[in-house]
Order: structure tokens, then C-alpha cells, then sequence
């Protein structure tokens, strides 16, 4: 018996109970039953969740392409003067940044794993399926400085590399460049200067569609 000509699988709103009749029941139930299975099996992919994302390390490279701060003094920035950064290539504070990352994007739902505010995530098993580094260089530093503290511009270029576990390498890289300015005095300043110019960079690797693209991509 087709599914047509069974009233029992009828897809209008009420159900005509008054032409279902005692052989319409089992082959109704057997076909129902068969649509069910295809459905579990058949779309998999379709129905494949997107992949998380989990920040791994940041690093500051200020030896690659050493630069200079340019600083000011004062309320009224004046006396600039230069001041060389050390050269060096140095693992960030993983929280802050896991913090950042994780607010940054978790506003876009974007499936973000985060350990900042776990207590036992070493001990945990929940790990994202691509891992986001990120090599973080400053390219400008305009500063004033002052007994309140810190404002200016700092300029930076950031190279992300996103980790697939499941294969085991690198699957995309790309650079962006970000800036974060303030423009009054605070005793944060500094940071959060920094933080603004890396959350520009990160912004701009969403815009360009990467994140999405990595995360909706099947296997390796």
C-alpha cells in the first residue's frame, strides 16, 4: 500500500480517522518506521556540528622586526623620546588572552572553548577541535605617559595559525594588523590599549570569513 493511499500517514493538519481502516495500521507503522531510520542515517553530514575553537598560546615576537616606542612625558605630552623594546620572543599571559578571545567571539556564537574560569581544566577532557595560536608583533608605539597613567596608539600585526587535532596540522594561516587607541589617560592604559589592538586583529580574521570557514569544514 502506498504512502499516498494510506491515511494513517497523511500529512494534513487533522488526520481523516474516518478512512483509516485495521490494514492501514502495520504497513503504516512499517513505513513510518523506515522514514525514521533514512532520516537518522541518510543527512549525517547535514546535520554535522560545527567544530570548536580553542586559543593555545600567544606569543610576542618583538626580535623578528624590532621597533621603537615613541613616548611622551606628561600631561601635556611633551619631551618625546625613543625607547628601544627587548628583543625577544615570549609566551603571553594565556588567561587574558583566553578571556578576550573567548568574549570576542562568544558573542557571535561562535563554539569557543575556554579553560580561564575552569578550576580543573587540566584535568578535563573537553578540548576544541582546532587550536588557535597567535604570534602577536607591535608595529607602531605612540604613547603619552604621565602620573595618570598611560594613552596613545599602539599599532600591532598578528600571524593566526588554526591547529586541527584530528589531523594533526595546520590548515590555515593568516595576518591581520590591529590598532587600539585611547584617547584619555588611564592607569590601564597600557593594556588596554594592547588588548584593543589585539581584538581589531581578531576581528578582522572573523570579517574575512576564516573562522567560519575553518569551523565549518569537514575532514582533512
Amino acid at each position: 500500500m502506498t504512502h499516498s493511499l494510506n491515511p494513517l500517514l497523511s500529512t494534513q493538519f487533522r488526520i481523516p480517522f474516518h478512512l483509516i481502516k485495521a490494514e492501514h495500521v502495520e504497513s503504516g507503522i512499517r513505513e513510518a518506521l523506515a522514514g525514521a531510520l533514512v532520516a537518522l542515517v541518510v543527512p549525517a553530514s547535514a546535520h554535522a556540528e560545527s567544530k570548536s575553537l580553542q586559543l593555545a598560546k600567544v606569543v610576542l615576537d618583538t626580535e623578528t622586526a624590532p621597533i621603537e616606542a615613541r613616548v611622551k612625558g606628561g600631561t601635556l605630552c611633551v619631551f618625546p623620546s625613543n625607547i628601544e623594546l627587548p628583543k625577544e620572543k615570549k609566551t603571553q599571559d594565556f588567561e587574558r588572552y583566553d578571556r578576550l578571545v573567548s568574549e570576542k567571539l562568544g558573542k557571535s556564537e561562535v563554539a569557543v572553548v575556554s579553560d580561564s574560569g575552569d578550576l580543573f581544566a587540566a584535568e578535563s577532557d573537553d578540548k576544541g577541535d582546532i587550536l588557535l595560536g597567535a604570534v602577536m608583533a607591535p608595529t607602531a608605539m605612540n604613547l603619552c605617559s604621565s602620573v595618570k597613567g598611560f594613552k596613545g596608539t599602539i599599532d600591532v600585526k598578528v600571524e593566526w595559525q588554526f591547529y586541527d587535532r584530528a589531523s594533526s596540522k595546520v590548515v590555515e594561516t593568516i595576518v591581520t594588523e590591529g590598532s587600539g587607541t585611547l584617547a584619555k589617560f588611564s592607569a590601564s592604559g597600557f593594556d588596554e590599549m594592547w588588548d584593543a589592538a589585539f581584538l581589531d586583529a581578531l576581528g578582522k580574521v572573523q570579517a574575512a570569513g576564516v573562522i567560519d570557514r575553518v569551523l565549518d569544514a569537514g575532514p582533512v
